[in-house]
């Protein structure tokens, strides 16, 4: 297996191999720190090395390496920004919503809200048809972030993290895996990116207001690998597991989101599928890729990303959700927590709702570059009546068409919007609304993109 240098200088000071046998790592104090990502806990993508973007990022963005943003082929932006505040802004270094530390390569880059800084601008845009950035907001000049100082520090937090003793139980049946905890306050999980990889869906079950951290140990992780169709959040106000999608379920949901953390301590590569992912992927040593060119399609992140490196396809995005938990702050050598085997359960899965309509692309969001064909909108969230794990797919933001034909459900509302939440689809519309990402968000990215340019 290939170890980069960024990880064999986790694995000195901490004496660990990068092996699933239990090993030497960190653990941590049981103090609770607030923003313990330091710097990197404002941005919603803080990535060490190089990054590859297409489509929208709603909050900040900082790159130590080389950017490329968009691409005049596709043809693809790439905007950035757009939910953030005066507040947001005010918390960042020299109040910046992008950096980049080495060379920026622009095609249609907008930022919405802030401005940038990178050591070299290059316009990528084919003379004549659009632009590099919009308006004069990227300037030259030296990051005002160290990522190399960050990063040593992520590091360290992400091995002691490693450490911390689980308090929750992670168990698993054939529709998935289901993490489970009762802790008011913190709520750590332990498995194995093997197990997890197995699961059709993932469910997590917390109180709301408590901080979640999910330790996943190993090499790399794949969620296409079975795949991986969805990740579910019990719902306290409406008394279920509701899917995750950009505004899904009540503010209970939102709350756990919010406060949840996926460490990848291990980890040197990091394969996410066409589900959406609630929480931060936390992932210092990897290369975290969304969406696959030729295999599957882009899923968003409902929180931040802080890796090594990213790599995107057009469609993927990453939402202004950052962490908001609070987490073990100070970390001391000791050893790794070594994941026990999900235990089974025979939990019944809920029968999915359907929709006889057909969704089809939407309105143009507001942000620029390239976006999936739909605007993002709530819908219905678990009923109360329904069985409490998730089971074979209700609706994901592009999945796979299972073969199976659904029949309609009492419950369901038929939907005009390719990426309507909750469970009010079912899966036939599923493969649809999977052909309308991939092509219906490069038609709607590209007529975006030709208004900014009038």
């Amino acid at each position: 297996m290939r170890t980069t240098a960024a990880v064999a200088a986790v694995l000195a000071v901490t004496g660990a191999a990068l092996t699933w046998a239990p090993v030497a790592s960190a653990t941590t104090t049981t103090e609770c720190v607030t923003n313990p990502l330091g710097i990197a806990g404002h941005y919603a993508e803080f990535v060490e090395k190089d990054s590859v973007r297409h489509s929208d990022s709603e909050g900040a963005v900082a790159v130590g390496g080389d950017a490329t943003f968009g691409d005049p082929k596709r043809p693809s932006g790439f905007s950035i920004g757009h939910q953030l505040t005066a507040a947001d802004l005010a918390q960042l270094p020299d109040g910046r919503s992008l950096v980049v530390g080495g060379t920026l390569y622009a095609n249609g880059v907008v930022l919405d809200n802030g401005t940038g800084i990178a050591r070299k601008v290059v316009n990528r845009a084919t003379q004549g048809q659009g632009f590099g950035v919009d308006g004069n907001k990227v300037k030259e000049g030296p990051s005002p972030i160290d990522f190399g100082k960050e990063f040593a520090g992520l590091r360290v937090l992400s091995a002691g993290w490693a450490g911390v003793k689980p308090n929750g139980e992670v168990s698993a049946s054939e529709q998935g895996v289901f993490l489970t905890g009762t802790d008011a306050k913190l709520n750590v999980f332990a498995i194995n990116a093997a197990d997890l990889e197995k699961a059709g869906a993932i469910s997590i079950k917390v109180p709301a207001g408590s901080s979640t951290l999910v330790n996943v140990l190993g090499g790399s992780y794949n969620m296409q690998a079975k795949p991986t169709y969805g990740v579910w959040i019990w719902d306290e106000q409406s008394n279920g597991y509701v899917q995750d999608d950009y505004n899904s379920g009540s503010a209970a949901f939102k709350q756990v989101r919010s406060k949840l953390l996926w460490n990848f301590p291990q980890a040197e590569t990091v394969k996410k599928n066409y589900s959406s992912w609630p929480g931060t992927i936390f992932a210092p040593n990897a290369t975290v890729s969304m969406g696959s060119e030729g295999g599957y399609g882009p899923g968003h992140v409902n929180g931040s990303v802080i890796a090594e490196t990213l790599k995107t396809i057009p469609g993927a995005e990453t939402h202004q959700m950052n962490f908001t938990g609070c987490l073990p702050g100070k970390v001391t050598p000791g050893p790794v927590i070594t994941p026990e085997t999900p235990k089974p359960t025979e939990t019944p899965a809920p029968t999915p709702s359907a929709t006889t309509s057909e969704p089809v692309p939407g309105a143009t969001p507001s942000e620029g570059g390239e976006t999936p064909g739909a605007t993002e909108s709530p819908s219905g969230s678990a009923s109360p009546s329904s069985p409490a794990t998730p089971g074979t797919p209700e609706e994901t933001e592009s999945a796979p068409a299972p073969a199976a034909t659904p029949t309609e459900a009492p419950s369901a509302t038929p939907e005009g919007d390719l990426a309507s939440t909750g469970s009010s689809v079912g899966p036939v519309v599923i493969g649809v609304a999977a052909a309308a990402v991939v092509v219906g968000g490069g038609f709607l990215g590209f007529a975006k993109y030709r208004r900014r340019t009038s």
